[in-house]
């Protein structure tokens, strides 16, 4: 078997929804702003929903709100200092990759309870090393490694309050 089986990994739809924000907020022209209504509109998703992770997002610093008949939603830390890790950690917290998992029917296959305890102990390890791992590739990717640029490699400046409201 391969070990490329990225399809696997289970993205929670918070955190592909807050790279979505992250994307639209980094396309916009300087000094502009998107409402979360207009953002909810574009993805297709629950405004409600949308309000709670842009929340998040705000809270970890990545973006920032007005509220006016102008406001919205604009990026607060520069597109190029983001990192995916930033955007998990924002929506998914630092929560363990075994928390809230059961580990008791590994415990069945071993009838010496010495044997149970170390072999839980084994399987806890290889997911902290894998989430140690996980974590690390994300920090080391780029939110702007996923926006699109023009022929000069500059990076797109997209309109999406007009591109919104034309749909």
């Amino acid at each position: 078997m391969s070990v490329e089986r990225g399809e696997y990994l289970k993205l929670s739809s918070s955190y592909v929804q807050a790279i979505g924000i992250l994307v639209m907020l980094a396309e916009l022209p300087e000094n502009d702003s998107l409402k979360s209504s207009e953002i909810s509109k574009r993805m297709n998703v629950s405004h409600t929903y949308l309000q709670k992770i842009a929340t998040k997002l705000k809270h970890a610093d990545l973006i920032e709100s007005y509220a006016s008949k102008q406001g919205g939603y604009k990026l607060k830390k520069p597109k190029e200092k983001i990192n995916f890790l930033d955007i998990f950690l924002a929506v998914e917290g630092e929560t363990p990759f075994l928390s809230h998992i059961n580990l008791e029917p590994i415990d069945a296959m071993f009838i010496d309870q010495d044997l149970v305890a170390e072999k839980a102990e084994v399987v806890k390890e290889i997911h902290r090393d894998a989430q140690k791992a996980y974590l690390k590739q994300l920090e080391a990717r780029l939110l702007t490694e996923i926006l699109p640029k023009d022929a000069d490699g500059q990076y797109l400046i997209i309109d999406w309050k007009k591109i919104i409201n034309e749909e």
